[in-house]
């Protein structure tokens, strides 16, 4: 170490300030530490050792995909914690591993609400663009860079709509992105089964925090008062959290008000419940349509 250095040294013990260690580079058996604590020259010289041990180990994880842990405790990354002035071995979870725990969490909970095996492995590559469709292809690839802003696809069926928001929950997973995805009767569908088991509300709670969730053929479901309440109970926490929701229906946002519509004791139409849910749909989601030839009747003689 050269002079200069030794007197920042000598008066950084004395006033026991913080010491950068890209300014004093310490060298042991021609391995210097790269990293920059907050300690001082004493502390940084006692712990050398043991920074120089943790920092070969956080190379094993130098160039990781998150697809096989190179650590002895998977996903778990070792680190300096500098506490009181003092250097500690400690681990930290790794991204992977936290986007690992989350999936699995979701998975274990809603075995049923997943990408339909139909699409399960489509990508972009099997979507074909059309002047019809053009416009919500952009909007999804768009979606897959962000997290915040959400998506309602509507359009006639068998125009793509759900083939197209599986593609973005693919490539979402694909990323490491934790996603959930669910046609709207499935899901009302598994909570109801949950009602003898007590495993409501844990349902609910996976669905309202999943950090991106896709709910296909909103309108499909028969509206009745409970599951009004359920589907704005959903909406309206991922709206209010600013969660990413995809959304996909055959119906526009009008005829989507009037079919959540409840009777009531009066017999008359109550349209409250289905303007609540719409308007945080409107709030959270950008809108597209979807349009064309039903693709599963193409060709097909009328």
């Amino acid at each position: 170490m050269d002079g200069i250095a030794e007197m920042i040294a000598a008066i950084a013990q004395k006033r026991n300030v913080t010491i950068n260690t890209q300014t004093l580079r310490k060298r042991t058996e021609g391995r210097s530490i790269r990293g920059t604590y907050q300690l001082t020259e004493t502390e940084l010289e006692r712990s050398r050792e043991k920074i120089l041990d943790v920092e070969a180990q956080q190379d094993i994880c130098r160039g990781c995909n998150g697809k096989e842990c190179r650590q002895t405790a998977r996903g778990m990354i070792p680190v300096i914690e500098v506490s009181n002035g003092m250097a500690y071995e400690g681990v930290r979870i790794c991204r992977h591993e936290q986007h690992r725990r989350q999936q699995e969490r979701i998975d274990r909970l809603m075995k049923s609400a997943k990408v339909p095996a139909a699409y399960s492995r489509d990508t972009f590559s099997d979507y074909t663009v059309t002047a019809d469709n053009a416009a919500a292809v952009k909007a999804a690839h768009w979606l897959i860079g962000d997290d915040r802003r959400g998506l309602f696809i509507e359009g006639p069926r068998g125009t793509g709509k759900t083939k197209l928001a599986a593609i973005i929950a693919n490539e979402k997973a694909k990323a490491g992105q934790p996603v959930l995805f669910s046609s709207v009767p499935d899901l009302l569908s598994d909570i109801r089964a949950t009602f003898d088991g007590g495993r409501t509300a844990a349902i609910l709670q996976t669905v309202r925090e999943a950090p991106c969730l896709v709910l296909d053929d909103l309108g499909a479901e028969r509206m009745s008062e409970w599951v009004s309440e359920q589907l704005f109970s959903i909406i309206n926490y991922r709206y209010n959290e600013c969660l990413q929701t995809i959304i996909t229906t055959n119906y526009t946002p009008h005829e989507l008000m009037e079919r959540m519509s409840i009777r009531g004791k009066d017999g008359d139409m109550d349209d409250l419940p289905g303007q609540r849910i719409m308007s945080r749909i409107y709030g959270m989601c950008e809108r597209v349509g979807l349009y064309g030839d039903d693709y599963r009747t193409r060709g097909m003689a009328v």
